[in-house]
């Protein structure tokens, strides 16, 4: 029997066929604790049942193994030569063969490794497939001596890299997966191959005066260096720039087409991101498309506020703006994913009406889809208690009605709300319906009557939330300021104190921990209840006795940080 003894192991080596490893061994299976795994056991420093001790992948074929201590190695791992004199990667010095319990990382592709080839006097590993790859046997590769490295940089073409942790050194942006890169066999360092390939000195039309000079990092005497246009700092990575007027920007591509800015006399530093922001944009929040400015014009002076998230607004940065209708929004803001509209979706501008819900069969009579007969429009008083069957609230004033059924409907709810629309909170076109019975997907009440559906979000709004939520902006009564929407708040709800996970309106005093979700944004400010002759009021605060700490209608206990509804005159408490 053909025996060999590998240095990576105590005792020899036979050359065994892979159905009798399949037959003494649980395939996959540590040798050591017996747990799943595929690869190395670090805990008890074995390789899995059925796979190679050297590069871990799985055993095909006769392979060289241990019995004694389920060691095995592929034939063509236990043939590798133990040394490699004069790589082309790395001349200086050999690289011998090793077999660690503990991982390395190659100073290629960054692969984690313990069955390497190594250089312990610079340092520098290899993966066997780095090591062996024909582009580098062969000396087939390019080398570039990169003004922001000491050292050579060679072309890798086709090896992958093999984390998410590694950037390049020009453009900051993750490696992973990159190729083809330039990189340095000596040290770590990495560029993106059109990083590395950038021309040292370009000529733009909006700095005509003086060409921009490619620096390896931005200049040190620029103590905070930030973006012109979305104000983040900007501290490291290839920037170009003009000594002479102190103005300078990241690259986004060779030939820098996208307009950068108008000329300016401070200083301007911008980010690869906003190299390509686009001119005009489309956002859920407004019914016109908004414009990228970099100034402020007299006439927008006055405006104080971004719309959408309500900070005070820096005249020194860029902006998405609708100037007509004085709307303007931070860039960071605007170009926000769920924000931004879907340009594929094609949809008008105009986010008002559509299409009416009704048809008007002559003066004073209408064919409404929500009923199968015509309804006539009146004018007198109807009985006390009389409900419009949409918003199912009383009728005081002129309302349409079946002479054949007991069926109602006020006059607002017949002209204001379109059969088709769209809202500030979606995207997408909604489509006014009627049911008996439904959820809301924004209070998370169940209603009855008119509610607005959206199919493609699978969600649903009742007229309620429609009509509150339209103005995007709401006081509260005891707030000092108003509350607007911000889809990214993650605290708590001040009136049920549970945490949201489709935002919140918030106030827009930032030290100010007051914010509402949806569900008690629409409470109603007084209730009903059938044991009590006064109006049951929404209340804030708890200062009742700590004993009266209970629900009158189910006789549950109330948390008392919880907003609730309450009668000062017969001292009734309930929850909403």
């Amino acid at each position: 029997m053909e025996r060999i003894n590998h240095f990576s192991h105590q005792h020899p080596l036979v050359v065994v066929d892979q159905e009798s490893v399949d037959r003494g061994s649980r395939k996959g299976f540590c040798s050591g604790c017996n747990e799943a795994i595929k690869g190395y056991c670090y805990q008890c420093r074995k390789v899995a049942e059925g796979y190679c001790s050297g590069c871990e992948e799985e055993l095909e074929g006769s392979s060289y193994g241990c019995g004694e201590c389920g060691f095995f190695l592929h034939k063509k791992c236990a043939e590798l030569q133990r040394e490699i004199i004069n790589h082309p990667l790395h001349p200086h010095h050999p690289f011998i063969l090793r077999l660690e319990n503990y991982a390395h990382s190659c100073n290629v592709c960054w692969k984690s490794i313990r069955f390497f080839y190594r250089c312990d006097s610079c340092d520098f590993d290899l993966d066997l497939r780095c090591a062996m790859h024909p582009q580098f046997v062969a000396q087939e590769f390019q080398k570039l001596q990169h003004f922001s490295h000491d050292h050579p940089l060679i072309l890798v073409e086709d090896i992958e890299i093999q984390t998410k942790e590694k950037f390049c050194s020009g453009c900051m942006e993750p490696m992973y997966k990159s190729s083809p890169f330039y990189c340095c066999p000596n040290c770590i360092f990495h560029l993106h191959k059109k990083c590395a390939e950038l021309p040292l000195k370009i000529h733009h039309h909006n700095h005509w005066k003086h060409p921009l000079m490619l620096l390896a990092k931005p200049p040190p005497h620029q103590e905070k260096c930030s973006c012109n246009l979305c104000s983040k700092s900007c501290k490291e990575g290839f920037v170009y720039y003009c000594s002479i007027c102190e103005l300078g920007f990241k690259p986004a591509d060779p030939i820098l087409q996208t307009i950068i800015a108008e000329t300016h006399e401070h200083p301007l530093i911008i980010h690869i991101d906003c190299t390509s922001l686009r001119r005009t944009i489309k956002i859920i929040r407004h019914p016109h498309r908004l414009y990228h400015i970099y100034s402020f014009q007299d006439e927008e002076a006055g405006k104080r506020e971004y719309n959408i998230c309500h900070d005070d607004i820096n005249l020194g940065y860029g902006r998405y703006c609708y100037s007509d209708c004085k709307y303007f929004a931070h860039v960071n803001c605007a170009i926000d994913e769920d924000l931004l509209e879907d340009e594929k979706s094609k949809l008008s501008d105009d986010l008002t009406t559509i299409s009416p819900a009704f048809q008007e069969i002559k003066p004073g009579e209408i064919k409404h889809f929500s009923h199968k007969h015509n309804l006539i429009l009146s004018d007198d008083r109807v009985e006390d208690g009389q409900s419009c069957e949409g918003c199912m609230r009383s009728i005081s004033t002129s309302f349409y009605y079946c002479e054949q059924c007991n069926f109602f409907l006020c006059n607002c709810c017949v002209h204001k709300l379109p059969r088709k629309g769209r809202h500030w909170t979606c995207m997408h076109l909604r489509e006014l319906f009627f049911y008996s019975i439904f959820y809301c997907d924004y209070c998370r009440f169940w209603n009855s009557g008119f509610g607005y559906n959206c199919n493609a979000c699978d969600k649903i709004m009742c007229i309620r939330c429609n009509k509150i939520l339209d103005t995007r902006i709401v006081n509260i009564e005891g707030q000092e300021h108003f509350l607007f929407f911000d889809h990214k708040y993650e605290g708590k709800c001040y009136g049920c104190h549970e945490y949201g996970d489709r935002g919140s309106f918030r106030c827009k005093d930032k030290k100010c921990n007051f914010a509402l979700d949806y569900r008690c944004l629409v409470l109603p400010k007084t209730a009903r209840y059938k044991y009590d002759d006064h109006a049951l009021k929404l209340t804030f605060r708890d200062d009742h006795d700590l004993s009266q700490c209970h629900c009158d209608i189910c006789e549950e206990d109330r948390d008392r940080k919880r907003w609730f509804y309450h009668c000062a005159d017969c001292n009734v408490s309930a929850h909403p």
